[in-house]
């Protein structure tokens, strides 16, 4: 799982690229003159954009290709890129102004991955990460993923880590099904594809296919869509609407 990553020349799901665009351009939007943290720095996408805004950039990722591939496509970019691991970070204490971390924290032991990020994180800096919302009906978890905490679980534990956090859900669902009924018919049809059947794979490409039409990730991130979805403010820390949460957390010490 470690080895997968979306790329620009990649196909993937047409809905998949609003994903990955907004969440850029919401990270943009925090990284105006910082020095900047990118864990699970992935592939090229949008690194250009961020180094233009920020004080420095750098990126890792536990996969040695991933970096080096990264190293290769963005050559012309002044960038610091390390194969690191999240959970026991290589560099000194108040090393960031940013720290980003999108779509991956699911793959993490939550508490070490907080503990590191507080000690590299300067005082006053930010913590930024996305997740998929595991209390919408009918989520399916990502391959390879370890826990999906609520948003009510990570308000507590960030806040046992000394972190003010704020919440933003995006990309509401979409059914004309209501999501309680969608939800147990999804769980039907994989327990009769994957539980009986045993055609992991088939339900995986059904899965897939019901996306939408597969489309080829640009190289950059002025290319993607635009996505137009509203940032709601979660203030109850609760939310069984949006598909995706934003997680912008300020250190407090």
């Amino acid at each position: 799982m470690y080895e997968y990553t979306e790329w620009p020349g990649d196909s993937i799901p047409f809905d998949d690229l609003h994903f990955i665009s907004h969440r850029y351009r919401r990270v943009l939007e925090l990284c105006n003159s910082k020095d900047v943290l990118e864990i699970g720095a992935g592939s090229s996408i949008a690194k250009k954009e961020i180094i233009n805004l920020s004080k420095s950039y750098t990126g890792i990722d536990i996969s040695e290709k991933n970096i080096s591939r990264i190293s290769r496509e963005c050559n012309d970019l002044d960038l610091s890129l390390f194969v690191d691991d999240a959970e026991n970070m290589q560099f000194k204490d108040n090393s960031f102004d940013l720290i980003i971390a999108l779509a991956m924290v699911y793959y993490l032991d939550e508490n070490k991955f907080l503990s590191e990020v507080k000690r590299v994180l300067r005082p006053g800096g930010i913590l930024f990460f996305c997740t998929s919302n595991a209390d919408v009906p009918g989520f399916n978890a990502a391959p390879g993923s370890k826990k999906y905490l609520n948003i009510q679980q990570w308000d507590e534990l960030l806040r046992k880590h000394d972190f003010n956090p704020k919440f933003e859900g995006v990309f509401p669902h979409k059914s004309i099904i209501k999501l309680g009924l969608r939800a147990k018919i999804v769980a039907y049809c994989k327990l009769f594809f994957v539980g009986i059947l045993g055609l992991n794979s088939f339900w995986n490409r059904l899965r897939e296919y019901s996306k939408g039409s597969l489309t080829k990730i640009p190289k950059h991130l002025e290319d993607f869509p635009r996505s137009q979805e509203e940032i709601i403010q979660i203030k109850e820390c609760k939310d069984s609407i949006h598909r995706v949460i934003y997680c912008i957390s300020l250190n407090n010490s």
